[in-house]
């Protein structure tokens, strides 16, 4: 397996794993509040990486000589979920969501911006057209006001800088990288917990756990990713999600969907896919004739 083909193998165990966690966290939105929600869920991630790590190797989990950068990425992950309750909030939590779909162009553009990590044109337009394509399906016809400007702004602005900064962070081990980031969020969410906080019952502990783990896992697959090549090479399989979560509720409802629905779709699915594609391409170069 070539480093291309691990990263992008990393990346698609990235995507699905993080969308399964997402709609198991989803569903307890109506329990408690996204504080507690991203609070507990990331405290559970935190104790069971210093369970599996910090018991046997505690210095393992602190030891990094880039300390501000792994502060910095924690807390843009945390403006992820944050940007999208405060638009929610005002009303506009499906038009924070269909702008969410431009992470994959953002990190592309960061990475640019930021790094010297280089993107073949063929993949910038496939995130642009691909996160376009998204943007259709999801959004809202009425026009936000500005505070819910900034939860819309913000949610793909921070996730595509979350990115881009795990990549600045290859060099760092992932014992420490997988220890900062959960901490962080915990650390920074700690003071609004007394005012918002509800008993958890057993199931939604256990809830709790499993989305812990879940996640645990997905960004240990991202980590490996970063470290294997870039990330903004494989970003259009974030736009995975989409297609497979429409697949999967016309199985489910045997719902008839549109021909434009059908046709945004087909721009989404070839557009996250076009990783796997010019992999493929890459590999056949290298085979003999």
């Amino acid at each position: 397996m070539t480093m291309a083909s691990r990263s992008i193998a990393l990346m698609v165990g990235f995507v699905l794993v993080w969308t399964v966690t997402e709609a198991i966290i989803g569903s307890l939105l109506n329990a408690y509040s996204p504080l507690q929600i991203v609070w507990m869920h990331y405290l559970v991630q935190l104790v069971i990486w210093g369970l599996v790590v910090g018991v046997r190797a505690p210095k393992r989990l602190v030891r990094t000589g880039k300390l501000p950068f792994q502060f910095l990425r924690a807390v843009m992950l945390l403006m992820m979920p944050l940007s999208w309750a405060l638009a929610r909030q005002q009303g506009f939590g499906d038009t924070a969501y269909a702008a969410f779909w431009a992470t994959p162009f953002l990190v592309i553009l960061f990475t640019a911006i930021l790094s010297k990590d280089r993107t073949p044109a063929f993949l910038w337009l496939a995130a642009i057209a691909g996160g376009l394509a998204a943007g259709l399906i999801f959004t809202q016809p009425a026009i936000p006001h500005a505070r819910a400007l900034a939860g819309i702004i913000g949610m793909p602005v921070s996730f595509s800088l979350f990115i881009v900064l795990t990549r600045a962070l290859k060099t760092e081990p992932t014992s420490a990288n997988l220890f900062y980031l959960p901490l962080g969020i915990v650390a920074c969410l700690m003071p609004f917990i007394p005012k918002v906080w509800m008993a958890p019952d057993l199931q939604h502990i256990l809830f709790f756990m499993l989305t812990g783990g879940m996640s645990l896992v997905a960004l240990w697959m991202l980590d490996k990713a970063a470290k294997t090549a870039p990330l903004a090479p494989v970003a259009p399989l974030l736009l995975a999600p989409i297609p497979l979560t429409f697949l999967l509720n016309w199985l489910s409802t045997h719902q008839r969907p549109g021909i434009q629905l059908l046709i945004l779709l087909a721009i989404v699915c070839l557009a996250s896919i076009a990783p796997i594609l010019l992999g493929l391409k890459a590999l056949r170069k290298r085979l003999p004739s």
